[in-house]
């Protein structure tokens, strides 16, 4: 069995001003950086033992990989399959100016379907299936007993649905807040258990 534990980075200029990013990238903002150090506080007063931090390649997950790893005093891996879903030509558009333009596709996008392919970008079901592929192949070649990953909001939405519920129609309840994390235990491909979007060591922050 595996345990994994999976976070979200923290809030960067982008989230603050409703503008999708992607895999496009944006600078942590002051608060995202607090809030960084409200979850490391929170993992070195735990008990897990991470023996591994694989983070997606941005920069702002990246980020959050390196003080993860230094948390944990493990490795850090990047690993691409972890990149948030591709919004295409929508990443750098604000959500306003989304609802004005195009409201069925950002319905579709982030409430109602799954399978809607922004242009030039990739559904949030293909997307979540390469973060799956990776955790049951990471199974079946690690020895690793708790490993961290640290991902994108969207595509962490349609993760857990597929673990919680065993499809993903329903992602758009599994809000997953900056600097927030969820612990699973994997075994043979399949959730055991899930704690998801635990965000108390972040009530103390003010903006």
């Amino acid at each position: 069995m595996m345990k994994v534990i999976l976070v979200r980075h923290a809030e960067t200029e982008w989230n603050v001003r409703g503008v999708i990013q992607g895999q496009s990238d944006s600078t942590l903002t002051h608060r995202g950086k607090r809030q960084t150090s409200a979850l490391l506080a929170a993992f070195a007063a735990s008990d897990y033992r991470v023996e591994c931090v694989y983070a997606s390649p941005l920069g702002r997950t990246w980020q959050m990989g390196q003080s993860l790893a230094e948390c944990f005093r493990c490795s850090l891996m990047a690993e691409p399959a972890l990149k948030e879903q591709a919004f295409g030509q929508f990443e750098g558009m604000s959500t306003a100016q989304l609802l004005q333009h195009y409201p069925n596709d950002v319905n579709a996008l982030f409430k109602l379907d799954a399978e809607y392919c922004p242009p030039e970008g990739e559904s949030l079901s293909l997307a979540t299936q390469r973060i799956i592929s990776f955790l049951q192949n990471l199974q079946g070649t690690t020895e690793h007993k708790c490993i961290c990953i640290v991902s994108h909001g969207h595509v962490s939405q349609g993760v857990l649905a597929i673990l919680k519920e065993g499809t993903i129609d329903n992602f758009s309840r599994y809000a997953h807040p900056n600097a927030s994390y969820s612990v699973f235990d994997f075994f043979d491909e399949k959730c055991i258990a899930l704690r998801w979007g635990i965000a108390t060591h972040l009530l103390q922050l003010e903006r």
